[in-house]
């Protein structure tokens, strides 16, 4: 039965710049050299203050690769009484330890006190030795509790490159504390086989999961979510030089969000996806899709 649902985001996710040191092949961001004016996001956070926003968070590209972006959004955020949720981090940006520190320090200076998430996997191809050195970093100055690691199974590995990695880490003074481990399923665009070769069909959450978010993209465009799928131009809901009531008001209004957090996509797929494909000439693919995002990809680009 559908539930009732509505969006009503709860964070901002700044996806600060583009630019990145590492080039993934499990990642879909636009690589075209973009980021976020700080002037905007400042303006754009003194708006949101008192409404329904109550965290902020940043991601990329590679955040650490435009500080000046992270220190004065986080001196802003504090101003604004917002927490903070985390930094996704390929912890991989900085050329010697004295510069990792020195970044890190200034980071906590300005009053970030929220989590570092490390993303490590096959897919970054990054030094063991690095990683911990980082992992160290991070919880010397911030806490031990202080980074997490998320990673995504490469197609093969029964454990991720992050957990084995510590797990064969022998005991010293300096190693660092174990921090949680936290595996991903990738994701696949709608238009690659991998999508369709499920053996059931996604689980539905209405959006709860990835959702309930102002992600803000590096070129000011804002989506509901931060999906991978959120680059669709059909899940933009405004930009960051417009007001949150704007912006929600937009939401309303967005046929995919109505899709996603009201109506539901596996309802959608049962009672109107092939009407809509029939129109356009499309067919659904073979297969079952078990990851809402790449068949909330798929229903972007089919609207």
């Amino acid at each position: 039965m559908k539930k009732s649902h509505s969006f009503l985001p709860t964070e901002i996710i700044f996806s600060c710049t583009t630019v990145c040191n590492l080039h993934c092949k499990h990642c879909f961001v636009n690589r075209a050299p973009r980021k976020i004016e700080i002037e905007d996001a400042v303006n754009f956070l003194n708006n949101c203050k008192g409404t329904s926003i109550e965290k902020i968070g940043f991601s990329g590209g590679e955040p650490f690769l435009y500080m000046d972006f992270l220190c004065q959004v986080t001196k802003t955020a504090i101003n604004c009484d917002f927490m903070f949720d985390q930094i996704m981090t390929n912890g991989d940006w900085w050329k010697d330890e004295s510069d990792l520190r020195a970044t890190l320090q200034k980071l906590y200076d300005t009053g970030y006190d929220g989590k570092i998430g490390l993303s490590w996997d096959s897919y970054h191809g990054q030094s063991k030795d690095r990683m911990m050195t980082f992992i160290r970093t991070v919880q010397q100055i911030f806490g031990e509790d202080s980074v997490n690691i998320q990673t995504v199974l490469d197609e093969g590995e029964s454990l991720p490159l992050a957990r084995t990695s510590l797990l064969t880490t022998p005991s010293a003074g300096d190693t660092p504390a174990t921090p949680p481990v936290y595996t991903l399923q990738r994701s696949f665009p709608s238009d690659d086989a991998h999508a369709w070769q499920y053996k059931k069909w996604f689980r539905e959450d209405y959006c709860e999961g990835p959702g309930h978010i102002l992600y803000v993209h590096a070129d000011g465009n804002i989506a509901p979510c931060c999906g991978f799928s959120n680059e669709n131009p059909s899940l933009f809901i405004g930009n960051i030089k417009q007001d949150f009531q704007t912006i929600l008001q937009n939401a309303a209004q967005n046929r995919m969000v109505k899709l996603c957090y009201e109506e539901g996509l596996s309802h959608f797929r049962r009672h109107g996806l092939k009407k809509l494909l029939k129109a356009k000439g499309k067919k659904l693919p073979k297969g079952k899709c078990g990851d809402i995002c790449s068949f909330c990809d798929f229903v972007c680009k089919s609207l």
